[in-house]
């Protein structure tokens, strides 16, 4: 395809292009990487601290883009992240393929928690490409669109992938080795997409000068994001409490895994990933978290509620609708929030206090489960996400009283 040309409808086509052809890419990276955990505990004998570091060194790359991200070229020392960093990066995971990575838990927690980080370091540049180059009226149709592109992708990756680790584990290297060619096939196409230069006159407002300055000075703002971290707390609570719940207390095979969370909770992402996009479009992205978050309330209630394999697939089905919204919300708040504004600082904002929930929620959450049990942590889980839902409804309605005025 052709270089962007300039004007806003060309590159609303030419950013679907390209970022529709990353989403495949990294669709079938994440349904390999769907069983990361559940792989290193059932198969590599990795303990709840190996499980809790694999979430934790990704939530330590996000708490440094608050600081400064190296992989933003525009403030960082990288100018072209993704073929620079990704791809090489991503390479790296033909290594088991090749022979000199062990098949022990700490080089395989390394090697994709490296990879894990990498992304986590991107998701600002990825987002401010796509707000920037996406016109407002179909940003929601065109992230719902491509969510259910990738959500394909990894459907199609995830359930085969689940089966040949119950009838081969060796498969793994082989199975890892695809995911970084198609890791690198998605960066590649990132790295091909321009941001759209746009002449603006004397703007209205001053745009903010780091995240910091963002949360102190736009008051919306941090209430938007102290309703995102009590989310955030309970959402992150369930990464590391989930894989030794499912392997040693459930006692399900790989691939009852990956029907629930590869097919279950992915195929409602499909269905419901356009249809929450425009719903979006229409009642505005700080309402639609609110019934997301309300949502996700039920996921580790029908864990409790139903016994053993039915309350997972019952659980990842409802999983998978709340999280579609979340995605959404997590995706498009702080562009919307921005307004005027340079949306860089409000994305690298909300980024960071991820890493800063992550350390904070998954750490409590191994520690909890050791001493209370796995349901103590779920009820803690259903009280968050009521709490956040709450919260979003009065920022809700303090964004839309500050648009009146």
């Amino acid at each position: 395809m052709s270089r962007p040309a300039g004007t806003p409808a060309f590159y609303d086509r030419y950013t679907a292009f390209h970022h529709l052809r990353a989403m495949v890419g990294l669709g079938v990276l994440s349904g390999v990487f769907l069983l990361n955990a559940e792989f290193a505990v059932g198969t590599l004998g990795a303990s709840p601290w190996h499980i809790l570091a694999l979430m934790l060194i990704p939530a330590l790359a996000q708490t440094v883009v608050v600081i400064r991200n190296p992989a933003d070229p525009r403030r960082g020392w990288i100018r072209h992240p993704f073929r620079r960093l990704a791809v090489p990066v991503h390479l790296l995971l033909l290594l088991p393929l090749l022979g000199p990575l062990p098949a022990e838990p700490l080089p395989f927690i390394l090697l994709v928690a490296a990879c894990s980080g990498v992304q986590m370091l991107l998701v600002p540049v990825q987002n401010g490409l796509l707000a920037r180059n996406y016109a407002p009226a179909t940003r929601g149709r065109r992230f719902g669109t491509a969510n259910a592109v990738h959500a394909l992708a990894l459907v199609a990756v995830a359930l085969p992938a689940g089966w040949l680790l119950d009838k081969w584990p060796g498969s793994w290297r082989w199975l890892y080795a695809l995911a970084g060619v198609a890791g690198v096939y998605g960066y590649l196409h990132w790295s091909r997409l321009r941001r759209r230069r746009v002449v603006r006159a004397a703007p209205a407002v001053r745009d903010h000068a780091s995240p910091w300055q963002a949360l102190r000075e736009d008051r919306l703002f941090l209430a938007f994001e102290a309703c995102f971290m009590a989310y955030g707390l309970g959402f992150l609570m369930l990464m590391p409490v989930l894989p030794i719940y499912l392997i040693d207390e459930l006692q399900v095979s790989y691939a009852e895994v990956s029907y629930a969370k590869g097919a279950l909770f992915w195929i409602v992402m499909v269905l419901a990933g356009p249809f929450l996009g425009r719903l979006s479009d229409r009642i505005g992205i700080l309402r639609l978290n609110v019934l997301a978050f309300l949502t996700l309330a039920l996921f580790p209630a029908a864990l409790i509620a139903l016994d053993g394999t039915k309350g997972m697939y019952v659980g990842y089905a409802i999983f998978g609708l709340a999280m579609s919204g979340v995605f959404l919300g997590w995706s498009l708040g702080p562009i919307q929030l921005a307004g005027d504004r340079d949306p860089g600082p409000y994305l690298d904002a909300h980024l960071g206090l991820v890493g800063v929930r992550s350390i904070v929620g998954m750490t409590a959450a191994v520690w909890i489960q050791q001493r209370l049990g796995t349901h103590a942590v779920l009820y803690c889980v259903i009280v968050l996400e009521v709490v956040a839902a709450f919260g979003m409804a009065l920022v809700a309605r303090m964004a839309r009283r500050r648009t009146e005025d």
